[in-house]
C-alpha cells in the first residue's frame, strides 16, 4: 500500500509540475529589435609584427528576425558606422552565429549569444577577423529589447 502511495505522489508533482508556464524557445526569445552597448578590442597587427590594440565602446542596434537572420549597426561616431548581417544556429539553450561585419573591409564573423531572462537582456560575444589585414575585431555587446512601436490609431 506505502508503495501504490510514493507512485500516485510522485505522479501528482510531475502532473503539477508540468503544468507550470512553459518558457519560450530561445528562437522566439531572440525575436525583436535590441539596443545597447558594444566593447570592441581592435587589434592590428604591424608590419613588424608588433600588435596594438584599441578599445572602443559604441552604441548598437540589432534586430532578430524569426528566420534566424540578423543585422546591426554600431555607431563609432557621426561619420563611421559598422555594419554587421549572420546567421544564427540554435542549439537550445546554446546560439552561435557566422556572418560578416563591414568596416573597411568586409571581415568574417563569428560568435555567440544568450538571452539572460531577468532583467531581459541580450549577450552577444563575437570575434570578427580580416586576416588580409591582420585586423581582428572581439566585442561584447549588452543589449536590452527595444519597446514595441504602438499601432497607429484608426
Amino acid at each position: 500500500m506505502k508503495l501504490k502511495t510514493i507512485f500516485a505522489a510522485a505522479a501528482l508533482i510531475v502532473a503539477l509540475a508540468s503544468c507550470g508556464p512553459k518558457a519560450k524557445p530561445v528562437s522566439e526569445q531572440l525575436v525583436g529589435q535590441w539596443s545597447g552597448m558594444d566593447s570592441i578590442a581592435v587589434t592590428v597587427v604591424d608590419s613588424t609584427g608588433n600588435s596594438v590594440v584599441q578599445e572602443i565602446v559604441a552604441p548598437i542596434e540589432l534586430e532578430y528576425l524569426a528566420d534566424s537572420t540578423f543585422t546591426a549597426v554600431i555607431t563609432i561616431n557621426d561619420s563611421t558606422s559598422i555594419t554587421v548581417g549572420g546567421v544564427a544556429t540554435i542549439a537550445e539553450p546554446a546560439v552561435t552565429f557566422t556572418g560578416t561585419m563591414t568596416c573597411a573591409q568586409p571581415m568574417d564573423l563569428s560568435g555567440a549569444m544568450e538571452v539572460v531572462a531577468e532583467p531581459e537582456t541580450l549577450v552577444v560575444n563575437f570575434t570578427a577577423v580580416n586576416p588580409e589585414a591582420t585586423v581582428t575585431h572581439n566585442g561584447k555587446a549588452k543589449l536590452t529589447r527595444k519597446a514595441a512601436a504602438a499601432a497607429p490609431a484608426k
